[in-house]
Formats: structure tokens, sequence, C-alpha cells
């Protein structure tokens, strides 16, 4: 008895060993049933994807609370994405893994709108137009619209992958984008009634990125039931709107103030259809209607521009933006005609950037200045051949110089008549203006400007470089890092 008791107290140790192990393995692993969705959503199949308008999460938008500044996260917001039948499945996927990338907002807080529906994994595509007034069928512009189904239904593809069964590119449905402009009333709509607890609804383009953290900071500064409406700037017959392309932020109490009226009942969509229909523009549309009801783009009080738009949503990609002195300390908040490749690079530009960190010590977001340092600076060198780099400020010929007024810090007047002489004669006209940061030479043509841009070149097999002279661009990157922000 007592040799059977110690043989049993041997075998206790690795019993409890064997048992801790399983235990701790049934709290690490990843695709353990014991684990919980990471935000608490309803995850579903991708065959069962998540409908805005009948079937609501859980839990909402917004709802943990309504307090009008502090910091605002993910869970405040619903992000809208914009996109169509004819470009959707060329430009759709990528912000799949960037924009709506799961880390950096949770599903329940996006929504794809178009004119057609897909299902893309767990992503549905509502189609917005569906219910449109019938008068919009009738219109010249809404043909887009029934010849995207007609080519798909007879098995065509129309994003141009250059595989068989490519729509050719003199055929296909008219241009997609004149259905735009029917699309911006139903989304915001749309939106406002589907998630009611949004304090923020920010509307992107599928050409379009919005750096979330600096918005959400951005944002952060609003009351979200005060009615404002914050983007670019766009001006139209007398109507101030948000450009649609540079991304654009609608707070809740400016969709209750218009969209919102007679709890939500009105229906602006086919209240102003006629109009809509004659106008151009969705954005300016948009535009309209917000102002009709009191809801006017920017605040004069605490946004960066008197006139309305902010900085920080551009209508340019990167490369074609200028960074100055007087953007350089503002944060950066969205790119517009970006192609794939520039979203994934924002994305992981974005991704490298510790903002919780930084705004934990300083309260620092992205700026253009920063932007520039981490993307533009290392692409670029003292000169370049055949290449652009949009300099304008400063046009010099032979016929100019004779006549332009030279700014003040631009002391050394005979290099400035001499700057069209050659590429070394124009990097001495602006090396002699203290506030130049670049320069571009071709053919008796100098350009200087105190705005830096990235621009463009021209590849060695490029048909321009056989039929044009050489064309040279410059940059004083000491100038530029001597920036500083407080």
């Amino acid at each position: 008895m007592t040799f059977s008791i110690r043989r049993n107290n041997r075998i206790v140790p690795p019993i409890i060993c064997l048992f801790t192990i399983c235990l701790l393995w049934w709290f690490i692993e990843p695709t353990g049933r014991h684990q919980l969705p990471k935000y608490g959503l309803n995850v579903q199949s991708p065959e069962v994807a998540p409908v805005a308008a009948k079937t609501r999460p859980e839990t909402l938008p917004g709802s943990h609370g309504s307090e009008p500044s502090g910091n605002l996260t993910q869970d405040d917001v619903l992000l809208i994405l914009k996109t169509g039948a004819t470009v959707m499945w060329r430009r759709l996927p990528i912000h799949l893994a960037t924009t709506f990338a799961p880390e950096r907002i949770h599903p329940q807080n996006t929504v794809i709108y178009a004119d057609v529906d897909a299902q893309l994994g767990r992503h549905r595509v509502i189609d917005v137009l569906a219910d449109l007034p019938k008068a919009a069928g009738a219109s010249p512009s809404f043909a887009a619209y029934r010849e995207a189904r007609d080519w798909h239904a007879a098995n065509y593809y129309l994003e141009q992958a250059g595989l068989p069964g490519d729509v050719a590119t003199t055929e296909g449905p008219p241009g997609g984008w004149r259905l735009d402009k029917y699309k911006f009333l139903p989304l915001i709509q749309r939106a406002g009634r589907d998630w009611p607890n949004a304090k923020w609804y920010l509307y992107t383009e599928d050409d379009t990125y919005l750096f979330l953290p600096n918005v959400l900071r951005y944002l952060s500064t609003y009351d979200h039931r005060a009615p404002h409406w914050l983007g670019g700037l766009g001006e139209m017959l007398g109507v101030t709107f948000a450009h649609g392309g540079s991304g654009f932020a609608l707070s809740r109490g400016a969709w209750e103030q218009s969209f919102g009226r007679d709890r939500g009942k009105e229906d602006l969509v086919a209240k102003y259809h006629q109009f809509v229909e004659d106008s151009s523009f969705g954005d300016y549309a948009l535009g309209k209607v917000l102002n009709d009801f009191g809801v006017h783009l920017g605040d004069p009080v605490t946004n960066d521009r008197t006139e309305g738009g902010a900085w920080g949503f551009n209508g340019l990609p990167h490369w074609k933006i200028e960074f100055s002195a007087e953007n350089w300390c503002k944060p950066v908040l969205s790119w517009h005609h970006a192609h794939s490749r520039d979203i994934a690079m924002y994305y992981e530009l974005e991704k490298s950037w510790n903002f919780e960190y930084l705004l934990t010590l300083c309260k620092k977001t992205m700026t253009y200045g920063d932007f520039y340092k981490l993307a533009i600076a290392p692409s670029l060198s003292r000169r370049k051949e055949w290449w652009d780099n949009m300099s304008n400020r400063y046009h010099l010929t032979p016929q100019s110089v004779l006549t332009v007024v030279r700014p003040k810090d631009a002391a050394d007047s005979s290099s400035w008549s001499q700057s069209w002489k050659s590429d070394k004669n124009c990097e001495a006209a602006c090396t002699s203006w203290s506030s130049c940061v670049q320069w571009y030479y071709y053919q008796y043509e100098c350009k200087l400007d105190d705005r830096i841009f990235m621009g463009y070149g021209y590849p060695e097999t490029m048909r321009y470089r056989k039929e044009k002279l050489e064309s040279i661009s410059g940059w004083l990157p000491d100038r530029v890092s001597a920036r500083t922000c407080k």
C-alpha cells in the first residue's frame, strides 16, 4: 500500500504540468472556440454579409456617449465609401485591405454605396440608386445604370484587367461617372437613417484615402451635435460645398437639421430630384440641400480656412500637391485621385506612425511636413533630368524678366535677368531668392517656387523624350529641412 501511494505521487507532477499546458493553450490558441470577437462584433460568414438597412449591429457607432469633444474613436463614426459599377472591381479591392482593414475600423462602422449590388467577401456593396424616383430612369444620364447590367448579363467585364472577356475600350457603358451625381443625396439620407447613433458620417471615394486617425483627431475639436460640414472647398453658382473627391465629414447635428427633419420621414431625395437632374455634380447638389437647411461648409471660428474649406482635405494626390510654409504644420486628412499603389503606400505609412504614443506625449498628428519627410524627401535629389517638379510661382523667360516684380527677399537682380539662359543660371536665381526651394528649366524657361512639389518624370522609353528637349528640375533640400513646427 505504501509503495502504491509513493508511485502514484510520482505521477501527480507530470499530470499537473500536462493539465497546466493544456489550460494555457486553451487561452492563447488563436482559433479556439473560447475567443470572442475583438470588438464585440457579430462576425458573419462571407455568404451572409451584414445588411445595414435591415439588420443593424447590436453596438452602433457612437452608442457609448454623446460628449461633444475629446478623443473620438472609430466607434463614433460611420465610414462611407462611394464607388461605381464601371470601376468597382478595379478600385475597390485595395480599400478592403487598407481603408476597411478590421484593425483600422470595425466592419460595423463601414458601408459601401454604388450603383450596383455586389458582394466582396464579408463586404456588401449596396445599390443606393435602386429606390430613386421613377423619373430618374428616363434621364439620358441614367443610361449607364441600365447598360452596365446589360453588359454584365452578357458575361463581359468592365474593369479592364487585360484578361479575356474585357469590354473593349471603345465600347461598354457610357461614363459611369455620370451616375455619381445621383448618389450623394440618397447615400447621405440612408446612412443617417440606418446608423442613427453615429456622431460623424465620413465620406470618401474609391480613388481617395482618408487618414482616419488624423481625421478623428481633427473632428474631436468639434461638437457633433452642432451642424458641422467639414471638407475641401468647392464653389459653384453661389453654393459653397465640400468637394466630394477630397472626402468630407458631416456631423449628426447637420444630418438632423437637414435630412432628419420630421424625424427623418421627409424624403429630400424625392424633393430635390429635379435639382439633381439639372445639376452637373452631386457634391454641389448636396451643398444646395444642406445650405437650404442652414448647414454650411466650415466653421469661421475654429476652421483653418476662413472661406470654409480645411487644408487637410485634398483634391489631388501627394505628388501634385504643394508642401508649403502655409500647410507644413497642418494635419494631412486625405489624398484624392490616388491609384491603388498610392493607397497601399498611404496605409503602410499610417500604420508606421504611432498615433497613440505621439498623441499621449504631445497631441501630434501626421502633418504635411511629416508626410514630406517620410514619403517625398527620400525620392528627391538636388537635381533630376527629364523631370517636371511643377514649379510655377515665377515664370522667367527672355520677355518676362524685363517686367517681373521680384520678391523682396530676392536681392540679386542679375541672377534673375539671366535665369532663362541655362539650368545653372536658373538654379542660381533660385539660390539668390531666400524663400525659393525648387526650380525648373526647359528651353529658355526658368520657373521658381517657394513651395515643394514632387511632380513627375519622363521614362527613358517614353515618346516625349524622343520629341522634346530635356527638362531639368532641382530642389534646395536644406532649406526645406529647416522648417519646424511649434
